[in-house]
């Protein structure tokens, strides 16, 4: 049996004033034909899920392509374009196939095109014709549209937030798929989208209101004798049509029963709306003083607002200037600033220094904070992916150099880096169980590779891109009315 995988994955900020070009998901997750399986074979990823399901089932894979970049701005509309004509190309050299395996995000917005996993899927259909088997795999922050749910035969959000499930909806989808082809299954879906918006603080499967909703996805599933049944939680910080949760189950067959448990699981998300309206944030500078005052131990200020993972720029300086200033010893900070690199890369190890640093991209992570420290290292910013999280591939910080800022370790970077796995610190000779104070710009999914060492967390009220609040943001696309911004 021959099958086709592949994917294009971003995760797109419409209110970043930065574009994702090309270059970017070069430089972040990029393969194509006989580099693809090579590359993600092992790794606890989506295409690691379709690659070992094919192993398992005797498969012939036809790779195309795959590539992804860290959330930012709208991507551009040469960058979707050619990425979109390349996986196509492919396919249609590619020879008949039985199926095609396709790993997406799901809140992916290109210049021209808001909904692009379904103009995407719409064309590979027209390419397959209306009967092949074409199985979506999406991260859970997806804003799913009903375009896309009809276009796919079946589309499985991840399960889980820290996202550390990749591989099993990758290998779900490919077993899927096979039983469809051998004609064991006719999977029937039923959907429904729900006017409510969340942010991710609010959206870790790990405590209430998400974990008791994967909980009764997951009874649904068993008492029902469903093929799926999954929660799209949406992605807030996209202005889009298609914004918001969306609950999901297949059914073999049975319309009514998939459509039974999409009722009940809608039920109970809008029930427990109230609970996704995150509150009790803590302003900066008491953040910062409640961290130097507790028992020993690794202290977590969670910096929400500047989530690299959301498509913030990474480069806040909020609480930074806030250590600093209340002469912090132990703590880490990490920004994206290559200004910042080049300078202390000039000085050379050992050097003293005076540098502006972070708030550089836009003005909504405060300003530029200028510090003296001595360079400490200077690093490549290569590091493989040991943890729970996209084990085994490589993150490529760029450049990298370390600053010894008055007991303050300030991590100057190239290129933003999402901070899901120990390695990022511990590449660079810092252990993060040592530290007194760490910050991580990222809502829940630094869980994956702090939680287990933290002795205190605290999330703070900083200013940013993916603030908690809501409110804050300009909306002009997603449909009114629509919680929490609105009284339903």
């Amino acid at each position: 049996m021959r099958v086709a995988i592949g994917g294009l994955w971003h995760e797109t900020h419409t209110f970043a004033n930065t574009r994702t070009t090309l270059a970017d998901f070069h430089a972040y997750q990029f393969a194509a034909g006989v580099d693809l399986l090579p590359r993600y074979t092992g790794t606890r990823t989506e295409l690691g899920g379709f690659i070992a399901g094919g192993a398992e089932h005797g498969l012939s894979l036809v790779p195309l392509l795959y590539a992804g970049a860290v959330p930012s701005g709208l991507v551009t509309a040469e960058a979707y374009a050619s990425l979109r004509d390349d996986l196509l190309a492919r396919l249609a050299a590619a020879g008949p196939v039985a199926g095609l395996l396709l790993a997406l995000h799901g809140a992916m917005v290109a210049e021209g095109t808001d909904d692009v996993e379904a103009d995407l899927v719409a064309r590979v259909r027209q390419h397959l014709g209306p009967d092949l088997p074409i199985i979506v795999t999406v991260d859970n922050h997806g804003n799913l549209s009903e375009r896309l749910l009809a276009l796919a035969d079946v589309v499985l959000p991840y399960a889980t937030y820290p996202h550390v499930d990749m591989y099993e909806r990758g290998l779900e989808a490919c077993r899927l798929l096979v039983r469809m082809v051998e004609g064991e299954i006719r999977p029937a879906g039923a959907w429904r989208k729900l006017p409510l918006i969340s942010a991710p603080q609010a959206q870790s499967t790990d405590a209430p209101p998400m974990q008791t909703l994967m909980g009764l996805a997951a009874q649904l599933k068993t008492e029902a004798g469903l093929l799926s049944t999954s929660i799209a939680f949406g992605y807030a910080y996209s202005d889009v049509a298609r914004a918001g949760l969306t609950v999901l189950a297949y059914a073999d067959g049975d319309l009514a029963r998939a459509e039974a448990a999409v009722a009940a699981l809608a039920e109970a998300a809008w029930t427990r709306r109230a609970e996704f309206v995150v509150q009790g944030n803590v302003a900066p500078a008491r953040a910062v003083r409640q961290a130097l005052q507790a028992p020993p131990g690794l202290v977590v200020l969670v910096d929400g607002a500047d989530n690299i993972g959301g498509g913030a720029p990474g480069d806040g300086t909020v609480l930074l200037s806030e250590l600093l200033a209340q002469g912090a010893r132990g703590a880490v900070v990490t920004l994206a600033d290559p200004e910042a690199v080049a300078g202390a890369i000039r000085a050379g190890v050992r050097a003293t220094v005076e540098l502006l640093v972070g708030g550089k991209q836009d003005d909504w992570h405060g300003p530029p904070q200028r510090v003296r420290g001595q360079v400490r290292l200077i690093a490549d910013g290569r590091y493989v992916h040991r943890g729970t999280y996209m084990t085994g591939q490589v993150t490529d910080m760029g450049r990298t150099a370390v600053l010894d800022c008055d007991g303050v370790t300030v991590v100057v970077m190239e290129r933003k880096a999402m901070p899901f796995d120990a390695q990022q610190l511990r590449s660079l000779a810092i252990e993060p169980a040592a530290c007194r104070v760490l910050v991580v710009k990222s809502a829940i999914a630094w869980r994956a590779a702090y939680g287990a060492l933290a002795q205190q967390v605290i999330f703070t009220d900083t200013p940013g891109l993916c603030s908690s609040d809501l409110t804050r943001f300009p909306y002009k696309h997603v449909p009114r009315p629509v919680f929490p911004l609105d009284e339903l």
